[in-house]
């Protein structure tokens, strides 16, 4: 089933954003089953590509590269780019001069960022990009066990909401065949969740996937009620997961739910694997740098910076995503190399500012695993480079204490 639905019924149903959807994914699956050594190499050649390429058709970029003094020849997926961060506010007022000039117009793709916590910001991306984020969406979707074809149903609150425009069979497959439900903002009420369960019940779905706050509250609700059914993979995205709603979901459905990672200006970049010791991002789209903001109990937490290996229209390169994260504090039992986060802690926007400047995130004050033994505190700088241990992530410091690379 998985095999004629990626060859045949998605590149069918959106030919647009589908077409040649098995060859990208046999592309990625070969870059897997590289070693090590080979997968860091590609990423290597992937980000000086899509630099040289912003370097030369970019004119934000080469203004960027120029004050830097720096080349896309120089960069080195072991250490921090040494240029500053794309933030919202500069998609917002530089969005022309972050087009690239290789695109016309008629061979861009417009989206527009989530407008959760900011006035959603317009950017473009290329065919391409669009194309090859399905590609890595559906390899992530693999690491826990969901095929295209299986039954899904989908709970989606309304500002979560995929914002595309689609064509007729597209919207018949989402609200027919995957059962896409999206509810009212905010907590779902009764109602909404009793709709919620008659229709579970009745489909009886092999996967439930779902803006974690609604899989939560539905979970409470089918605690209360009881269910006959239990789906054989939860996946939970779009906000963070706490520990007791992990473990609300892990109870109630039978299964250790699958977090994922991913926002609309970037596309789905993270999942856990089975082990579910943290988010591992995918080297093949994506390069991921992690900037030191404070202290926790848990270790140090970081804002998390990324820049998008696939979209060439309109690049993010060093992207500011405002998320805090922690760092899992060793390898993966899995034994993949690819950067792995133990958990998203919150938004830097939403935290408390310290005296020299650092941002504290609020959420990590109040749901990390235990309470905080100490205070948060800014981030002292690092004098010299540590020589990461074998069973940590292959992370550098940059010399100036302000950023780290994965």
């Amino acid at each position: 089933m998985s095999w004629i639905y990626t060859h045949f019924v998605l590149p069918l149903i959106e030919p647009d954003r589908c077409a040649g959807l098995g060859g990208r994914l046999r592309t990625i699956r070969r870059f897997e089953r590289l070693p090590e050594k080979a997968q860091r190499a590609e990423q290597q050649e992937r980000l000086q590509r899509l630099l040289q390429h912003a370097y030369q058709t970019v004119p934000y970029y080469r203004q960027q590269f120029d004050k830097a003094g720096f080349r896309p020849s120089e960069a080195r997926i072991d250490r921090p780019l040494p240029l500053p961060a794309l933030t919202w506010e500069d998609l917002r007022t530089a969005s022309y001069s972050l087009r690239s000039s290789a695109y016309k117009p008629g061979n861009r793709r417009v989206a527009a960022s989530s407008g959760n916590t900011r006035v959603p910001i317009r950017f473009h991306r290329d065919a391409a990009a669009i194309r090859d984020k399905i590609a890595v969406k559906l390899t992530l979707d693999a690491w826990s066990g969901y095929e295209p074809g299986d039954s899904t149903m989908m709970l989606w609150g309304a500002s979560a909401s995929p914002t595309r425009e689609s064509n007729w069979r597209w919207r018949i497959h989402e609200g027919v065949f995957m059962r896409q439900s999206p509810l009212p903002r905010g907590i779902p009420g009764q109602d909404a969740l009793e709709r919620l369960r008659w229709r579970y019940e009745k489909q009886r779905p092999r996967v439930l996937y779902g803006l974690s706050s609604v899989l939560a509250s539905f979970a409470a609700y089918i605690q209360e009620r009881g269910t006959r059914h239990r789906p054989q993979v939860v996946i939970a995205t779009g906000e963070v997961l706490s520990g007791p709603n992990r473990r609300l979901l892990e109870s109630v459905f039978g299964t250790i739910p699958f977090l994922y990672y991913g926002r609309r200006d970037v596309g789905m970049i993270a999942a856990e694997c089975r082990e579910h010791e943290g988010l591992h991002f995918h080297p093949w789209g994506s390069f991921v740098e992690f900037d030191p903001i404070g202290e926790s109990r848990d270790g140090m937490v970081y804002r998390l910076l990324v820049t998008d290996l696939l979209n060439y229209a309109q690049p993010f390169i060093r992207y500011d995503t405002g998320d805090c994260v922690t760092l899992a504090q060793q390898k993966c039992s899995c034994g993949s190399w690819f950067p792995m986060i133990d958990q998203v802690v919150g938004r830097s926007s939403n935290g408390a500012v310290q005296p020299n400047g650092s941002v504290v995130p609020i959420t990590a004050l109040g749901d990390l695993k235990s309470p905080l033994k100490r205070p948060f505190r800014a981030a002292a700088p690092m004098r010299s480079a540590r020589k990461p241990s074998g069973n940590h992530l292959p992370l550098r410091d940059s010399g100036t204490g302000r950023s780290k690379s994965a």
